[in-house]
């Protein structure tokens, strides 16, 4: 976010999905002083974008009309979505001049017709991991503001109901797994 820019008090943010990625997200968004926006295809994370976690609105990717909407008031989006989605309808959220960067990484290739980017100026780029600096800025960042992960942390028991709710996307946010038990088994 601080790389692109995407860090400034009042500008507006889109957060496409809302798990491990998307989550941090949003808190770091709000943590900046942003307006943001979680867009999601899932109506039923709406209530925990909204009142868990303090995005300021909610845009079901799916719906026309909340999209029509909320067309053109975003500054950037952070696209945090592994699984292959359209990203062109979500570049007419953006204002012109603005950039939506991808972190998530979707096996099958992205569709970006040149004219949804040419057509108001707007950048699509990607980031992964940053420096060990930058790694290190985050981390005071997180800390200076109580930015934690929504863990849930499980036994070695667990790890094949674990993955199976992966499958089913029915974790909040990641699962953490405590190899040696010294943990318990408790969700944070």
């Amino acid at each position: 976010m601080v790389q692109y820019g995407l860090n400034a008090p009042g500008k507006h943010l889109g957060v496409v999905g809302l798990g491990g990625l998307g989550h941090m997200a949003v808190k770091f968004g709000k943590a900046f002083g942003m307006t943001v926006t979680v867009i999601s295809s899932s109506p039923g994370k709406r209530e925990e974008a909204l009142d868990r976690l303090g995005a300021n609105a909610f845009v079901v990717s799916h719906d026309p009309e909340q999209m029509k909407a909320a067309a053109g008031t975003m500054d950037g989006i952070i696209d945090t979505v592994s699984a292959g989605h359209p990203i062109v309808p979500l570049l007419g959220l953006l204002k012109p001049m603005g950039q939506m960067v991808i972190v998530g990484a979707p096996s099958k290739p992205l569709e970006l017709p040149a004219y949804t980017i040419i057509t108001g100026g707007k950048r699509v780029a990607g980031n992964g991991v940053g420096s060990i600096a930058n790694c290190q800025a985050m981390l005071d960042f997180a800390g200076e503001h109580g930015i934690t992960a929504d863990v849930e942390v499980v036994g070695m028991e667990y790890v094949n109901t674990a993955i199976e709710r992966l499958e089913r996307n029915d974790v909040r946010y990641r699962f953490v797994v405590d190899v040696t038990g010294s943990l318990g088994t408790a969700a944070y």
